[in-house]
């Protein structure tokens, strides 16, 4: 805001102040630099936002072909296990298409909430783990991101594995959280071991540590190599 000129005084008596009829542009002028900013930031903002996708939000969709798998119980055998696992397609934290299927490699599905103290816990880890070894050749490791709630503690997920490096493929759950009930996990962090034959290994749930996790990748491994 432009402060007002102090008026000029005359010797003698006061006369009064004559009066610019000129029209002021300068409000003009600022308003319309205003705009101009307004402008520039909001389509900047665009350009971000379509180079770098904040998927803050469950995806619209994720579709489930194939056999659900049944619900992992608190003991006991695993129903599971050699099972075919079911094909997930939805978006993935980079905006893009993916898809989690039986693919003739061997994988570990990791399951992630963004709000869980364990899943919080766990993924440093995983992440430190995952820099320092090499996944045997035909082994994949990818995410689910599932149970996401905008009013939970961590939140936008992706800002979260950003932060803590997180670089494997990850597929967004939706708002009915599909992907995570064809998994048959109820509880984070979440483990699906899958052959080569897309038949399931393992399922574990829990900070099950790094050492377990290479035990099954080089499982894993050893069953790719024997083809």
């Amino acid at each position: 805001m432009t402060r007002p000129q102090r008026p000029q005084r005359s010797r003698g008596m006061p006369k009064r102040a004559s009066v610019d009829r000129r029209p002021n542009r300068m409000p003009l002028l600022l308003v319309g630099g205003l705009v101009a900013l307004v402008l520039v930031a909001a389509v900047g903002s665009i350009v971000l936002s379509a180079a770098n996708p904040d998927v803050s939000q469950p995806a619209a969709s994720v579709e489930v072909s194939g056999t659900a798998l049944p619900a992992l119980p608190d003991s006991g055998t695993d129903p599971a296990i050699g099972r075919r696992i079911p094909t997930l397609s939805g978006t993935g934290m980079d905006g893009k298409q993916m898809t989690i299927s039986a693919d003739g490699r061997a994988k570990v599905i990791v399951i992630l909430a963004h709000w869980c103290p364990h899943c919080q816990a766990e993924l440093p880890r995983l992440v430190d783990w995952l820099g320092a070894n090499d996944l045997p050749s035909g082994v994949d490791v990818v995410g689910l991101t599932t149970a996401i709630a905008a009013e939970r503690p961590n939140y936008p997920p992706s800002k979260w594995f950003e932060r803590e490096d997180w670089k494997q493929p990850t597929l967004v759950d939706d708002a009915n959280d599909t992907a995570l009930n064809a998994l048959g996990i109820g509880s984070f962090p979440g483990f699906v071991f899958v052959g080569p034959d897309g038949q399931v290994q393992q399922r574990l749930t829990g900070e099950i540590g790094t050492d377990q996790f290479a035990q099954w990748v080089a499982f894993l491994g050893a069953m790719t190599e024997a083809g």
